[in-house]
């Protein structure tokens, strides 16, 4: 006698609600069954305020299922469908196979309702009451759903509905799945939303978007809409590495750490070192940006090199990018010398900010997210134990260089057709433990190793490079030598006090440094505190005189007053009209702060360059007129666009101007007081030249003439001959040019008269 297996209404539940750890993982995976589906788009809705009432709604623009689908497919638990039929008819591979993702609908609410429709028109309405399945001693199969047959006009009349309710407008619908889920079973607050929003954006990777939008709206809310995946550009390394599964890997290096015109000019030196004259160290690498090249797979230095003999035609094809990221300039211990190393400048608040939220390696099959790899810096690949045996700067000696664990981002991407070995538990918590995700662990790290060795050599040069040529840093070494030999002769001491003065002047120039920052800082924060005031100054300076003005003519007109033969200081009507064009000059100031802190200039956008010096022109005229300097624009189209912060933009040319401004007054010319700006294409650059007709380019620096740009470098000085600039404007400009990969700044030589800039940004 044989005896059937039979399966508890439980299941449900345990493969349901028990199944998905938290919300957000149910909804990915109705998502994911969306991109399955061949849609384009995916919007997830939650309506309603009270938390008993709430509904959320998914909804797809995918194939939709007929009657046969839905009875063999999506009511059987574990169907095999995705498993046998990988592939869509658009040629996605589906991120589904374990058949159980409808029960994330159990896991989300205690009710569910399909709307679903065909190419062939078929329309089915689908509901079911999960609460059916708490029923004590009852099986699967005696729980039910309901499925009537519906037209496309009711699927139209859905979406019309939650079109009115969030305020928004959908695609036009022909096939596709609406889900709807009530009685929901999490409170799903502003932390939870956002929570989820975040983890939307981890959902698809970021180096290799796929032609797949998602969608979040709450009702009554205006601060969601379309995952948008933002572009990054501020890294120090890119590295992009993908294996073609048989016996090459194809890797490209980007590097964006070192400024290259400083390279190029200031540091030629390194490039006749033994290690930097050849492919990939050569200057010609550098000015390229980066370089790539191939190897066999087996040639890939990794910890294991017999594991990866014995197995690398079970890994399969991948894909692996990331960033290499520092969120401080220096590279840590014994790095602080930055003159060194000519670092490219960035901001280290933005990096630390983007860090916290996208630190760590994250792994995608099939476009989809496996977890919990990368979730919260998680770090799977150990790098915080590789760097903690040897924390090294990468500048500190050859060979043992490892990064930090806080300071990569980067994606995976395998598939279930290619990597057969690296399969996700049924949890889809993890991939199942094996030899192959072990060796996929080694080979990534080998890729890292690439990057780590280039910095590695690249540094450690240039740090050789510095203590050839500057006294300073050999008495640093020196003296760092003496102390760790331990010994106690004159010659010792001689090498640790010389490394000790040398240290104490770098102490203080670090501390002065420190000190003017923090003024500025707090220069910064006052102003930025006041804005409300000063725009009640501004409005207020825009009436005034003409107030004084209406209160004196009650007393006497203009008119009588002349009669009275006054001259200009004694005639009120006089001192009103000084007054006014004074306050349209204090108006301009103001306004100029005020805007140089609006809120809409910190959000990165598209724009016409065209368009922004219009608005450049106009906010200094009543400046540049009063000190009768002519401001000519020209070049500049429409289509001539850049993205970026305005508020960026704004920091580079208001310094220009305001140099430009101080050596034109400094030339004490009456006549040609000249600014130009002047716009141009180079290739997919957009060229900006700067130029003035002041005093031009102090003595001091036309040797070495780009040492302008360096922090506290000012030709600016009083009749005394007391130098008062502060030496940062420039410094500045180039720092905010920094953070946007591929532009620069050069001072424009030889010239004949006053003083040039060249400034590339790359178009949009």
């Amino acid at each position: 006698m044989k005896i059937p297996f039979s399966v508890s209404s439980r299941t449900a539940m345990l493969i349901g609600s028990e199944n998905f750890s938290n919300p957000e993982g149910a909804i990915v995976e109705l998502v994911k069954n969306a991109y399955d589906a061949d849609s384009q788009y995916c919007y997830i809705l939650f309506e309603g305020d009270e938390i008993g009432k709430k509904s959320l709604y998914i909804l797809d623009w995918g194939t939709g299922m007929d009657d046969k689908i839905i009875e063999t497919c999506w009511m059987r638990i574990g169907t095999d469908d995705k498993l046998y039929n990988a592939k869509t008819e658009s040629g996605r591979v589906k991120s589904g196979a374990k058949g159980i993702g409808r029960f994330a609908l159990n896991r989300l609410g205690k009710k569910a309702e399909m709307l679903t429709f065909t190419k062939e028109g078929l329309g089915y309405d689908w509901k079911v009451n999960w609460s059916d399945f708490d029923r004590p001693g009852t099986s699967v199969s005696e729980i039910t759903a309901d499925i009537d047959s519906i037209t496309l006009e009711e699927g139209h009349l859905f979406l019309s509905n939650l079109e009115k309710k969030f305020g928004i407008s959908f695609q036009d619908f022909k096939t596709g799945t609406l889900l709807k889920i009530t009685e929901l079973n999490d409170e799903w607050g502003d932390e939870q939303l956002n929570h989820l929003n975040s983890s939307l954006k981890d959902l698809v990777p970021p180096f290799n978007i796929p032609i797949f939008e998602i969608y979040q709206f709450v009702q009554g809310k205006d601060n969601y809409g379309r995952i948008v995946i933002p572009d990054y550009d501020d890294y120090d390394y890119a590295v992009s590495a993908s294996f073609d599964g048989n016996d090459k890997l194809s890797i490209k290096v980007s590097r964006n750490e070192l400024d290259v015109e400083r390279l190029r000019n200031d540091y030629i030196g390194l490039f006749r070192r033994e290690d930097m004259r050849e492919f990939p160290y050569r200057l010609s690498e550098f000015e390229a940006g980066g370089y790539e090249f191939s190897l066999p797979f087996t040639k890939l230095k990794v910890d294991n090199p017999v594991r990866l003999a014995n197995h690398k035609d079970e890994l399969g094809a991948f894909r692996f990018n990331f960033f290499f990221v520092k969120s401080t300039t220096s590279d840590g211990r014994g790095e602080s010398d930055e003159a060194k190393y000519p670092y490219r400048l960035f901001s280290p608040s933005s990096r630390r900010e983007w860090l916290k939220r996208n630190v760590g390696v994250k792994v995608y099959r099939d476009k989809f997210r496996v977890r919990p790899y990368g979730e919260n810096g998680d770090d799977w690949l150990h790098l915080g134990d590789r760097y903690s045996v040897n924390p090294i700067g990468a500048g500190q000696r050859k060979g043992g260089y490892h990064i930090r664990q806080n300071q990569i981002v980067g994606a995976v991407e395998i598939s279930r057709l290619d990597n057969v070995y690296l399969q996700d538990k049924s949890g889809r918590e993890g991939l199942q433990e094996n030899v192959v995700v072990e060796l996929f662990k080694d080979v990534l790290l080998g890729i890292i190793g690439i990057m780590e060795k280039d910095r590695n050599t690249v540094m450690y040069n240039l740090s050789q490079l510095y203590d050839t040529l500057h006294p300073k840093g050999s008495a640093k070494a020196e003296a760092d030598e003496a102390a760790n030999a331990g010994k106690a002769d004159e010659e010792s001491y001689k090498k640790i006090r010389a490394g000790y003065i040398v240290l104490k002047q770098e102490a203080e120039d670090r501390e002065n440094e420190l000190k003017l920052l923090r003024n500025l800082a707090s220069t910064g924060l006052v102003i930025t505190s006041f804005a409300h005031e000063l725009k009640n100054i501004a409005i207020l300076s825009d009436s005034r005189s003409e107030d004084l003005r209406c209160a004196v003519e009650n007393i006497m007109s203009e008119d009588e007053v002349a009669q009275l033969g006054l001259n200009d200081y004694d005639n009120p009507y006089s001192l009103i009209r000084d007054l006014r064009d004074q306050d349209q000059n204090i108006r301009s100031w103001l306004n100029f702060s005020i805007n140089s802190i609006n809120r809409d200039k910190r959000t990165r956008k598209v724009f016409g360059m065209d368009e922004y010096f219009e608005h450049f022109k106009s906010t200094w005229h009543t400046v540049l007129n009063e000190l009768n300097i002519n401001l000519y624009i020209d070049g500049f189209t429409p289509e001539m666009r850049v993205k970026a912060f305005i508020i960026d933009l704004d920091t580079v040319f208001n310094n220009l101007l305001s140099n430009a401004i101080y050596a034109i007054k400094e030339s004490k010319r009456t006549e040609n007081r000249r600014i130009t700006i002047n716009g141009n294409v180079e290739d997919s650059d957009i060229v900006v030249l700067f130029e003035d007709t002041g005093i031009g380019l102090a003595e001091e620096y036309k040797k070495r003439p780009n040492d302008i740009f360096n922090a506290f470098e000012s030709s600016k000085y009083d009749k005394d001959g007391n130098k008062i600039g502060t030496g940062l404007g420039l410094y500045i400009t180039k720092a905010t040019l920094a953070e946007y990969k591929g532009s620069s700044i050069s001072v424009m030589t030889p010239r004949t008269e006053g003083f040039g800039l060249k400034i590339k940004l790359k178009m949009f």
